[in-house]
C-alpha cells in the first residue's frame, strides 16, 4: 500500500483541486493522503466531503503546512490531526496568509520595476480561489505571459532565494508553530529537512522544537549528494517518520502527479494512525 502525506491544492499554491487530488490518489493506488495546504484547511474540507459523498475508500488526514523561520532559514512545519476550530491556530494561519499577501505584492512590484509587464491584480486573478498567496502564482503568471518557459526558470532567474526579486516573509519561529499545533490537539512534523541544506542546523532545530515527527521521504532527498540518512536522524530523536511528494503539479517540477514519488503506507503508518482522520 502507498500513502502521500504532503500535498498542495488550489487552496494554496497547487494547481489541482481537492477533488482532482482524490481522483489522482485513487488512480495511483494510494490508501491514504494528507492535504497540507499553506496556512489553511479548506482543501482538506473539500477532499473530505468529496470522499464522503462519493463513498471513495481513501483516508484523508487533516493537514497544514506552516512556514516558519529559524536563524534566517525557512523551516516548514507540517501539522496533522489537529482541530481546525482552535482559535489560536486559526489566528496564526490568518496572520501568515496576510504576510504572504504583503510579500507577494512587494515581489510583484520589484519584478515590474525590472521591466516585466505584470501587476498585482493579475497575480490575484492567477491565484483566484487560493487561500494562501505564494510565489508560484507569480511564476505561473510570468509563464502565461510568455516571459519564461516554465515555473522553475522564474524561480532560478527572479524569485528564488538569492535572486533579484526574492524577499523574505515575516514568519513565526518553528517552536511557536509546533506549540500551536499541539494546543489544537495535533502532531507537529518537521518538513523536508534536506531543503534546509545544513544537517547541523537541522539537529539544532530538532533539539529546540518539540516535534512529534520528521518528513524522512521527500523529493528533495533525491538532490542530496551525499544522501543524508534522515531516517536515522528521526530515530535518534524518537520522531515518527513521515513522507510525501509535496505535490504542487507545476510543469517541470517533480513530481507532476501523485504516485511518481511513492511512499509506503507502512513507513508512515505512525503518522496516519496517530490521530483522527478527516474521513469521519
Amino acid at each position: 500500500m502507498l500513502a502521500d502525506l504532503h500535498i498542495h491544492t488550489t487552496f494554496s499554491d497547487g494547481i489541482n483541486t481537492p477533488e482532482a487530488i482524490v481522483r489522482q490518489a485513487v488512480a495511483a493506488g494510494l490508501s491514504a493522503i494528507a492535504i497540507t495546504d499553506h496556512d489553511n484547511v479548506r482543501g482538506c474540507d473539500r477532499a473530505m466531503a468529496y470522499v464522503r459523498d462519493e463513498k471513495i475508500p481513501l483516508k484523508v488526514l487533516r493537514g497544514v503546512e506552516i512556514d516558519t523561520n529559524y536563524k534566517g532559514k525557512d523551516v516548514h512545519v507540517l501539522g496533522y490531526h489537529f482541530s481546525e476550530t482552535e482559535p489560536a491556530l486559526r489566528q496564526a494561519m490568518a496572520w501568515n496568509r496576510s504576510q504572504r499577501v504583503d510579500r507577494a505584492q512587494r515581489i510583484t512590484e520589484k519584478i515590474h520595476s525590472l521591466g516585466y509587464d505584470i501587476t498585482f491584480q493579475e497575480v490575484l486573478a492567477e491565484a483566484a480561489g487560493s487561500r494562501s498567496l505564494g510565489r508560484p502564482h507569480i511564476a505561473r503568471l510570468l509563464v502565461k505571459k510568455g516571459f519564461f518557459p516554465d515555473v522553475k526558470a522564474v524561480f532560478d532567474t527572479l524569485i528564488g532565494k538569492g535572486k533579484p526579486c526574492y524577499l523574505r516573509q515575516v514568519k513565526l519561529p518553528p517552536r511557536e508553530a509546533a506549540a500551536l499545533i499541539h494546543q489544537a490537539g495535533g502532531i507537529a512534523v518537521l518538513a523536508h529537512p534536506a531543503e534546509i541544506e545544513d544537517p547541523a542546523l537541522v539537529e539544532e532545530i530538532l533539539d529546540s522544537t518539540p516535534f512529534d515527527g520528521m518528513e524522512v521521504w521527500h523529493p528533495s532527498v533525491l538532490q542530496e549528494s551525499p544522501r543524508h540518512d534522515w531516517l536515522a536522524v528521526a530515530r535518534s530523536h524518537h520522531l515518527i517518520p513521515s513522507g510525501g511528494s509535496d505535490l504542487h503539479g507545476n510543469p517541470g517540477r517533480f513530481p507532476s502527479r501523485l504516485g511518481e514519488f511513492p511512499v509506503r503506507y507502512e513507513d508512515v503508518a505512525g503518522i496516519i494512525e496517530s490521530g483522527q482522520s478527516c474521513r469521519e
